[in-house]
């Protein structure tokens, strides 16, 4: 009994010493293809996004009147993408006050608004490379109650900035 005893205590400790080297040598691997070094160079010119313009569109929506005090109005802007990549519109936010067209001197005080809308937009617009789209921003525009009556039949000019995201 002690002969079996031994040649199974023998290869319980000979299989423990083998399964102890394989994970020693395995680790030893591990170490060597994770110690590596090495050293190079290189590089690359980030390019440059061109500038994209945008256009108001004066005539209302099909069905829709012109804004008037106390009213909203959709806003649809024309951008012009000149890069040859697509990009999304990420957010359209007003730029400043609205102004009148030059023949609308006698309005001053236009009352016109910008509600810009949630960022980023939704659904998701995407401006194709080298080219235009027109965006309809619902009831964007506002005209309040404090207008100036010379502002009947004006157009308005509302400064926007438009973030876009390649």
């Amino acid at each position: 009994m002690n002969k079996l005893m031994q040649l199974r205590g023998g290869r319980g400790v000979s299989a423990a010493a083998t399964a102890a080297a394989l994970v020693l040598g395995g680790g030893a691997a591990a170490s060597a293809y994770w110690g590596t070094t090495g050293s190079g160079s290189g590089s690359q010119t980030a390019g440059q996004l061109q500038v994209l313009t945008t256009e108001a569109l004066a005539q209302p929506a099909g069905g829709q009147q012109p804004i008037t005090p106390g009213g909203a109005a959709d806003a649809a802007v024309r951008v012009t993408n000149p890069n040859s990549y697509p990009v999304e519109l990420y957010s359209v936010a007003s730029a400043g006050p609205a102004t009148a067209d030059a023949a609308h001197a006698q309005c001053v005080t236009t009352g016109i608004t910008f509600q810009n809308p949630a960022v980023p937009l939704a659904p998701t617009v995407t401006v194709p490379a080298s080219g235009s789209l027109t965006v309809v921003l619902p009831g964007a525009v506002a005209m309040d109650l404090t207008s100036d009556p010379g502002c009947q039949g004006a157009s308005f000019r509302i400064p926007l900035t438009l973030e876009v995201r390649k």
